[in-house]
C-alpha cells in the first residue's frame, strides 16, 4: 500500500528559479540575488500530493519558495543549500504539510450573509427559523412571527422566514400560506417565506424583485399562477433577496463586502486556499471582483456565470451571447464557464427514479425533460414547472459547446440520478461525441443518488463527481425509498475503483464554522456521521492519502488549474498549509483534530498561530477582530494590519 510513500529527495532536487532573478542576473554585472529562496519550510513531513496514485506520492522533508511559486522541494540538506542570509526560514517541527485545499463547491459569496457577526453589522440580513410538526402550527407560527417582526422593524425592511422541516412546510405553500396571508400579517414590509423546496412571497417582496431586475418574473416561477405567490423556486429568491436587494444597497454594500471577505478568510484559517462557486446573482459577483481587483482576495475563487439567468425571460438569447469565458481572469479569480444551478432540488426535492408512493414522489422536483430526450426517473407527477429555466440553459451550453463556442463547461446542483441522467443525456443529444464532452470537463455537485451506470458512464465522459457529506439523503432513502437503495448514495469508492473522476467538497466553512477541515473527511473514511452509518460502509473512502488527493490534487482539475495548484511541485504556486499534527499517524477518527497553524497562499501568511514562531495572524470569528501579534520578525504576512477594504464606488482607483 506504501509503495513509494516515504521515498524522500535527496540525490538531487528540482530548482526552479523564477523569471525575474534571471532577468536581474542577465542585465546587470553588479552584485545581484543568486538563486537563493525567499522562504524555506524544514523539518516538515511534506505531503507533495505530486501523483495521481496515491501510492506514489512522495513525501519530502522541506520546500523553498521564490516570489509566489515553489522553487524546490526535497530533504533538509538539499533546500538548506539555497537558504541565504535573507531567506525566512520557518520550521515545521515535524507536522505535517500539505498543499493547500480546494473546496470545490462553497457558496461563501452568499452563505457569508448568514454568519452572526455579518448579521450583526447588517441586521435586514436577518432570517427567521419556524420549525413546527404539522401544516396547520407551522402556518400559524408563521404568520405571528411575520406580524411580530413588522412591529420591530421599519416599513420597506425586508422580513426573511425559513420554514423546517420542509416536508411539512412545502405542503402549506398555496394553501395556508399565500400572497395574500402574508400581504395581511406584514402589509408595509417585503415579506419572503422559504423551505428547501420552495417559496411564497407577498406583493411588496414580489414588486421590489420585479423593480430591481427590470421585468415582471417570467410565469414559470409560479406553482399555480403569480396572485398565489408560491413558487417552486427558492434559491433564486433567498439568495439574490440577500445579496442583491438587501446587501446590494449601496449604503450597505461596504459592509457586506467585509463580510464576505472575513469568512473567506475564516476559511484560509482552517486550510483552505481555493474555492469554486456558481456567482448566482450580481452583488456575489460585484464583491468578488472589487476584492480581486484591489489585490484583497483571502483564498481564490474560481467561478461559474450564473447572475444572467435568475428572474430573466431570456435565458438562452443572453448566453448565446456572452462568449466563452473559461480560463480567463487571474490567479485568485478565473472563470470556469456558465453554470446552470440546480438542475433539481435537494433532501425531499431531488429527481429520481427510485420507486416510491405517490406522496413521495410528488414532492420530487423533476425538470421538465428537454423535448426528445426520454428521461425514466422525470414523470408527470415529480416534473415542475420551474425548472424549465435550468433546462434551458443546459441546453443552451450543451448546443454552444457542441458548435465550438465554449470550451468548458462547470459544475452544478444535482441531487438525484434523475437530474444526472439529464445532465448526460442532454450533452449527448447536442450532437457531441463522447470525445469532445470529455474535453469540456463537466463535473456535478453532491452525488446524493448515482447508479453504477451512471459511475460507469462519468469515467467514460471525463466527468467530474464533487461529493459533499450529507446524512439527510439516507434519512430520506429510509423512510420513502427503502434500505436496498442506500447504496446509490454518494458511491464514491465505487467511482474510484471504475476510474471515474471524484472529489469531496463543502469541508471549508460555508454554513457553519469549522475548527477543521478535515471533520467531513472523517466521515468520508468512517461512513458514519454522528456515530449513524450513511450509505453503505461499503462505499467509504478507502484511505487518508486519497482523501488529501480529493481534498487537494484532484480538485484543480475541474477548476482548469491543475498545472498552477493542488500540489507542492516545483513551477506551482505556493499554497502550502502547516498542520498541527501528523495526517498520516493515529486514528482516522482523530483528524477532525487537525488544523492549520500556518497558511501560505502564494508564499505569503494568510494565517498564522503562535505554535511555530510566537506569531499570531488571525480574524476572530467570535469578536470579528483581528489579532496580529508578532514576535518572531517576518516579512511573508500578506496583512501587516487589519485589512482596509476600499469602498466599492472608488472603483480600482489607486491599484
Amino acid at each position: 500500500m506504501m509503495g513509494k510513500l516515504v521515498r524522500l529527495l535527496s540525490a538531487a532536487v528540482s530548482v526552479f528559479v523564477g523569471f525575474s532573478v534571471m532577468s536581474l542576473l542577465a542585465a546587470t554585472a553588479q552584485a545581484a540575488p543568486a538563486p537563493y529562496a525567499e522562504t524555506v519550510i524544514l523539518n516538515g513531513k511534506v505531503i507533495t500530493a505530486d501523483s495521481d496514485d496515491p501510492e506514489d506520492i512522495t513525501i519530502a522533508e522541506a520546500i523553498a519558495i521564490y516570489g509566489d511559486r515553489i522553487m524546490a522541494v526535497g530533504s533538509n540538506e538539499d533546500i538548506r543549500k539555497l537558504i541565504a542570509d535573507w531567506t525566512e526560514v520557518i520550521d515545521a517541527k515535524g507536522n505535517s504539510v500539505i498543499p493547500g485545499l480546494i473546496d470545490t463547491h462553497n457558496h461563501i459569496y452568499e452563505t457569508s450573509t448568514g454568519f452572526p457577526w455579518v448579521v450583526r453589522s447588517l441586521p435586514e440580513l436577518l432570517e427567521i427559523d419556524v420549525r413546527a410538526n404539522t401544516e396547520q402550527e407551522l402556518a400559524d407560527i408563521l404568520h405571528k412571527a411575520v406580524a411580530a417582526r413588522a412591529n420591530q422593524v421599519d416599513d420597506g425592511t425586508w422580513i426573511r422566514i425559513r420554514l423546517n422541516p420542509a416536508e411539512v412546510a412545502v405542503k402549506t405553500f398555496g394553501d395556508e400560506v399565500t400572497r395574500s396571508s402574508l400581504d395581511e400579517v406584514g402589509p408595509d414590509n417585503p415579506v419572503f417565506v422559504s423551505t428547501r423546496g420552495g417559496s411564497v412571497l407577498n406583493t411588496n417582496a414580489i414588486e421590489a424583485v420585479e423593480g430591481h431586475y427590470g421585468n415582471e418574473l417570467p410565469a414559470g416561477y409560479w406553482m399555480n399562477g403569480k396572485d398565489i405567490g408560491w413558487s417552486g423556486e427558492y434559491t433564486d429568491f433567498s439568495r439574490c433577496i440577500g445579496l442583491d436587494l438587501i446587501s446590494g444597497k449601496p449604503e450597505v454594500f461596504d459592509t457586506y463586502i467585509k463580510g464576505y471577505f472575513e469568512v473567506m478568510q475564516a476559511n484560509a484559517q482552517i486550510g483552505v486556499t481555493t474555492h469554486k462557486s456558481h456567482l448566482q446573482c450580481e452583488s456575489g459577483f460585484s464583491a468578488s471582483s472589487h476584492l480581486a481587483r484591489n489585490g484583497l482576495m483571502p483564498i481564490r475563487l474560481a467561478w461559474g456565470h450564473r447572475w444572467m439567468q435568475p428572474f430573466s425571460p431570456y435565458i438562452k438569447e443572453t448566453y448565446r451571447r456572452i462568449g466563452d469565458w473559461t480560463g480567463y481572469g487571474s490567479d485568485f479569480m478565473w472563470s470556469i464557464g456558465s453554470s446552470v444551478g440546480g438542475i433539481d432540488a435537494g433532501g425531499v426535492g431531488w429527481c429520481t427514479s427510485m420507486p416510491a408512493d405517490d406522496n413521495i414522489k410528488g414532492r420530487e422536483q423533476c425538470p421538465p425533460a428537454p423535448e426528445g430526450l426520454e428521461i425514466d426517473a422525470i414523470q408527470p407527477i415529480n416534473t415542475v414547472q420551474n425548472r424549465a429555466r435550468r433546462t434551458e440553459h443546459l441546453e443552451t451550453l450543451a448546443a454552444l459547446a457542441a458548435e465550438g463556442r465554449i470550451s468548458g463547461i462547470p459544475g452544478w446542483h444535482v441531487s438525484g440520478d434523475g437530474a444526472l441522467d439529464l445532465l448526460f443525456k442532454t450533452y449527448q443529444a447536442s450532437g457531441m461525441s463522447d470525445e469532445k464532452i470529455r474535453t469540456l470537463r463537466i463535473e456535478s455537485d453532491h452525488c446524493h443518488a448515482v447508479t453504477q451506470e451512471q459511475v460507469q458512464l462519468a469515467a467514460r465522459l471525463n466527468h467530474t463527481f464533487s461529493c459533499d457529506a450529507a446524512d439527510t439523503p439516507t434519512r430520506v432513502i429510509k423512510a420513502g425509498y427503502g434500505e436496498e437503495y442506500l447504496t446509490l448514495n454518494a458511491p464514491v469508492n465505487s467511482m474510484l475503483k471504475a476510474g471515474a473522476r471524484v472529489v469531496i467538497s463543502e469541508f471549508g466553512i460555508q454554513g457553519e464554522l469549522r475548527t477543521s477541515p478535515f471533520e467531513d473527511g472523517v466521515m468520508w473514511l468512517t461512513r458514519k456521521i454522528n456515530g449513524e452509518t450513511w450509505g453503505v460502509p461499503e462505499e467509504a473512502v478507502p484511505d487518508r492519502m486519497t482523501l488529501m488527493l480529493m481534498m487537494t490534487r484532484w480538485g484543480a482539475y475541474p477548476l482548469w488549474r491543475e498545472n498552477t495548484i493542488g500540489s507542492i511541485e516545483v513551477g506551482k504556486l505556493a499554497d502550502i498549509v502547516i498542520l498541527n499534527g501528523d495526517y498520516m499517524a493515529g486514528p482516522v477518527e482523530d483528524l477532525d483534530k487537525l488544523t492549520s497553524i500556518l497558511t501560505l497562499i502564494g508564499g505569503q501568511v494568510a494565517h498564522e498561530t503562535s505554535e511555530l514562531r510566537g506569531n499570531t495572524l488571525n480574524f476572530s470569528t467570535d469578536t470579528a477582530e483581528w489579532t496580529l501579534e508578532q514576535n518572531t520578525p517576518t516579512t511573508l504576512w500578506r496583512w501587516d494590519e487589519a485589512p482596509e477594504i476600499p469602498a466599492f464606488l472608488t472603483g480600482a482607483a489607486g491599484h
